[in-house]
């Protein structure tokens, strides 16, 4: 936090998974979505908001990354550490990396590029009376839980299931700490604030929007392209 009060704020993308669109060999985050990177159209998103990014990546990756950056013309700088073999892995790298006098880190997916500004703003207004807060959307579709011979076992009610989006909003202080803690005892989270909540903190739940896709599919890419116009 700077002397006058304001947060300043790192954002954290863990990009170091090589998913790959329909089986090909160029990580999803790296092909072009009406013309721009998903990555670079991810980080776009952020301009106005965050002071710096730290992308945690392969290092076979580490050449193609820079130059894709070196002329992306992004409003903040963009620093590159070393990923590690699982996302957990990577935030942790990335909360190390992030640039110490920003008090507040976030979170996001390297292929969810249609992030709202406004839930970008939300998350980071959360973090005013919480340690951690994540985007998310309440499940409209009624859940079934399965048997292992895919029958139903049960209905589950929804009234209180959310869906986790990213960004993942993380007090740094807090988080390093969180994280160092679970890479002692080996704890195996699914999300950034999975780990805080292990940590014993509460985490705020900030509303989300439909729009927030991951391009997982191709479907979710048609969608994305029709989106974009």
């Amino acid at each position: 936090m700077t002397a006058s009060g304001a947060h300043r704020v790192s954002l954290v993308i863990p990009a170091a998974g090589r998913g790959t669109r329909f089986g090909g060999p160029v990580p999803k985050q790296l092909l072009p979505l009406q013309g721009r990177a998903v990555l670079l159209r991810s980080l776009d998103a952020f301009a106005g908001q965050v002071q710096e990014a730290v992308l945690a990546i392969s290092d076979d990756a580490r050449d193609e990354v820079a130059a894709l950056i070196a002329t992306a013309g992004l409003p903040f700088p963009v620093r590159l550490t070393t990923g590690g073999a699982t996302r957990q892995d990577s935030v942790s790298a990335g909360l190390r990396a992030s640039d110490p006098t920003c008090d507040l880190v976030l979170v996001h997916d390297a292929v969810r590029p249609l992030v709202p500004r406004s839930c970008i703003a939300a998350c980071i207004a959360a973090l005013t009376d919480h340690v951690a807060a994540v985007v998310a959307v309440p499940c409209a579709a009624t859940v079934k839980r399965a048997t292992a011979e895919r029958t139903v076992d049960a209905t589950v009610p929804r009234d209180d299931l959310w869906l986790a989006q990213t960004p993942q909003g993380l007090r740094r202080a807090e988080a390093l700490a969180a994280f160092a803690r679970a890479a002692t005892e080996q704890w195996s989270c699914s999300d950034d604030v999975q780990v805080m909540e292990r940590a014993g903190y509460r985490v705020a739940l900030v509303m989300g929007d439909a729009r927030n896709l991951k391009l997982t599919t191709q479907d979710d890419w048609a969608v994305a392209e029709a989106l974009i116009g």
